[in-house]
C-alpha cells in the first residue's frame, strides 16, 4: 500500500511540474504569438485596402466580436443564402480622419475540400478592392487555383456591384457582375464569390448603419 501512494504522490508531483513548465511556457510565448497574429491580420487588411494607413474596429454592438456569428443571417438586403457562411472580423480602413473603406473577413463553408477563409476589401464607395486568401485547403491544380491563379480573383477588383454570379460558359467578360468560374472548380468558385457576396452585404449594412470606428473616424 506504501508504495501505490508513494508512486501516487511521485506522478502528482510530477504533473504538478509539468502543468506549471507548461503555464510558464505559455505565459512567455502568448504575448510574441498574439503580437505575430496580429502583424498577419494588418498585412492581410493592407492587402485588400491599400489606401488605408491604419485599421479601427467598429463602434457599434453589432458588430462586436459576440455578435459576428449572427451577422450575416440578420442582414436584410439580400436574398442569397449565407448560412454556410460566417463572418469572423470587420474592421474600418482608415486615412487622414476618415473611414475609406472596410475589410471584412469571412469564412465560406460550402467549398470542396472545406472552409475557405478570406478577407475582403471595399472602399468606401462601394468599390470591390482585393481579397486575400487566408486558408484553404482545395484539390491542387483545380480549387486550390483560387489563391496560386490571380486571374480569378482579379476579375472582382475595381468593380461595383452589390453582387457576382459565377458563370461557366466564359461569359465573365461581358459583365461586371458575372465571374468566369475556374476550369473544373465551379464549386470552389461559386463558394468564394458567395462569400464574397456575403461581405458586399455586410459593407451595405455598414453603410446604412453610418457607422464609426472606436478612434471616432466616419464616412463622410
Amino acid at each position: 500500500m506504501n508504495k501505490i501512494i508513494k508512486d501516487a504522490f511521485i506522478l502528482f508531483a510530477i504533473t504538478l511540474v509539468a502543468g506549471i513548465v507548461l503555464g510558464a511556457v505559455y505565459n512567455i510565448t502568448k504575448g510574441p504569438i498574439a503580437e505575430q497574429n496580429e502583424k498577419t491580420k494588418q498585412a492581410a487588411y493592407k492587402e485588400v485596402l491599400a489606401d488605408a494607413d491604419s485599421f479601427e474596429a467598429i463602434d457599434n454592438e453589432k458588430y462586436s466580436e459576440e455578435n459576428l456569428v449572427s451577422l450575416v443571417s440578420s442582414l436584410k438586403d439580400t436574398e442569397e443564402d449565407f448560412s454556410a457562411d460566417e463572418v469572423t472580423d470587420v474592421v474600418a480602413g482608415v486615412k487622414d480622419g476618415k473611414i475609406v473603406g472596410f475589410v471584412v473577413t469571412i469564412v465560406a463553408g460550402d467549398g470542396y475540400s472545406g472552409d475557405i477563409q478570406f478577407s475582403v476589401g471595399v472602399s468606401s464607395d462601394g468599390k470591390y478592392t482585393g481579397t486575400s486568401i487566408l486558408s484553404i485547403n482545395e484539390t491542387a491544380g483545380l480549387g486550390m487555383r483560387v489563391k496560386t491563379d490571380p486571374s480569378f480573383l482579379s476579375q472582382f477588383v475595381g468593380v461595383t456591384v452589390d453582387k457576382f454570379t459565377v458563370v461557366k460558359d466564359g461569359s465573365g467578360s461581358s459583365s461586371d457582375d458575372k465571374i468566369d468560374a475556374i476550369g473544373g472548380s465551379t464549386v470552389t468558385s461559386k463558394a468564394v464569390t458567395k462569400g464574397i457576396n456575403a461581405a458586399l452585404a455586410v459593407y451595405r449594412d455598414l453603410i446604412s448603419e453610418n457607422v464609426k470606428t472606436v478612434g471616432g473616424a466616419s464616412v463622410e
